[in-house]
Formats: C-alpha cells, structure tokens, sequence
C-alpha cells in the first residue's frame, strides 16, 4: 500500500496526456468516421478526461480511508473497461467485446456513489 497514491496519481497523468493524444488522433480521423463512431470516440475522451482530473484531485489529497481507495479503485477499472472498450471498437484495436462497456460505466456510477457516501463517514487514523 506504499505505492497506492504513487501510482494512481501516475495512472491519472498518463490519462490526462492520452486524452490529449486521443483528441488529437480524433481531429486527423474525424473525416473517416461516421457519426456513431464518432460520439464513442468523443464519449471516451471526456469519460477519461474527466475521471483523470477527480484521480488526481483525490490523490493529491493523500486520504488514508479505506473509501476513497475503493473509489479510486473502482474509477481505474471503469475507465479501463468502459473507455477502452469504446476505443477498440471504433479504432479496430485487440481486446473488443462490447458488453464490457456497460459493467465498466456501473463501475465508474458505483465508485462516484462510495465518494458519496464517504463524505458522511467518520474514518479513523
């Protein structure tokens, strides 16, 4: 557990720069998508942008709560599913199954609803 914020925090800037990769590979295929694969593409993009700012504004906070651990668990492995199962898709890439989608948006929903409720818990050091 040494590691944990180190990491994650490491995680989250490597999104943030994928997004700006991905936003600009999306400006030079924009032309060669139609409409359906585009709004994946561009849904992507803003799930991860956006989850890589709440990663880092969380591990810049260096909770020791088992909760917030779990929620920041939980965003890793939703973004992982969710937004990479959209990238394979449109851009051809290994590893595509569709269904995979869904469970990796649950998580992301799941891990937002634990930081609700870690605002109300008293944690103790």
């Amino acid at each position: 557990m040494k590691y944990f914020w180190p990491v994650s925090n490491s995680l989250a800037a490597l999104y943030g720069a994928g997004v700006v990769g991905l936003a600009a590979a999306l400006m030079h295929l924009w032309t060669g998508l139609d409409n359906s694969e585009f709004g994946r593409l561009l849904s992507a993009i803003c799930i991860l942008a956006f989850h890589a700012l709440a990663l880092l504004t969380i591990g810049r906070q260096l909770a020791v709560a088992v909760l917030p651990k779990l929620v920041v668990l939980c965003w890793h492995c939703g973004i992982w599913l969710f937004c990479w199962t959209l990238l394979a898709g449109v851009l051809d890439l290994p590893m595509y199954y569709s269904a995979v989608a869904p469970l990796g948006g649950q998580t992301l929903i799941i891990g937002w609803l634990m930081l609700a409720i870690s605002a109300w818990r008293k944690e103790t050091k």
